[in-house]
This record gives C-alpha cells, sequence and structure tokens, in this order.
C-alpha cells in the first residue's frame, strides 16, 4: 500500500471521530436543552439583540448618509408632505 492509502485513511477516520464527537458538544449547549426555562429564553434574547444591533447602527449611518448625500433634509421632506396633505385636504372639503 502507498503512503497516501494511509494518509487518506488517517484522514477518514479523523473525520468520523469527529462526526461524532461534535453532536455530542452540540446536545451540551444551554440553548439546546430543556428550552423552556427563563434563562435559556434569555440568552435566545440577548443573542437575537446582539445580532441585530449592528444592522440597526448601520442601517441609520447609512440612511443618514444617503439622506444627506442626496440633499434631502427633514424640513424639506417635512414642508413636502405638510403641502401634500394640505392640498389633499382642500380636494375633499
Amino acid at each position: 500500500m502507498s503512503k497516501s492509502f494511509y494518509t487518506n485513511a488517517v484522514w477518514a477516520a479523523i473525520l468520523v471521530l469527529v462526526m461524532f464527537i461534535v453532536p455530542m458538544s452540540v446536545e451540551a449547549c444551554p440553548g439546546c436543552k430543556e428550552l423552556d426555562e427563563p434563562i435559556n429564553k434569555g440568552f435566545n434574547w440577548s443573542i437575537l439583540f446582539m445580532m441585530a444591533m449592528p444592522f440597526t447602527v448601520f442601517g441609520l449611518i447609512g440612511g443618514t448618509i444617503f439622506l444627506h448625500w442626496n440633499g434631502y433634509r427633514l424640513s424639506v421632506v417635512g414642508s413636502r408632505l405638510k403641502k401634500d396633505f394640505l392640498r389633499i385636504r382642500n380636494l375633499l372639503n
């Protein structure tokens, strides 16, 4: 037998061992076992908030840059909305 055959056999054995070990460690995480406990619900909510924060922060920064880049100001947008609202109200009366 060649040396590469033994190398491949060792890698295959390591892969099989990892496949049997990983599910055991997954079952041991706090979110997978006894999900109805309050501490686990707290873990889940904290993970959701931590995942949402970068999107919120970068979304606000990106939105602000986008509005300033295009020359929009809140006062200009607000005055346009007010004019449109008054125009529609006059049409309805």
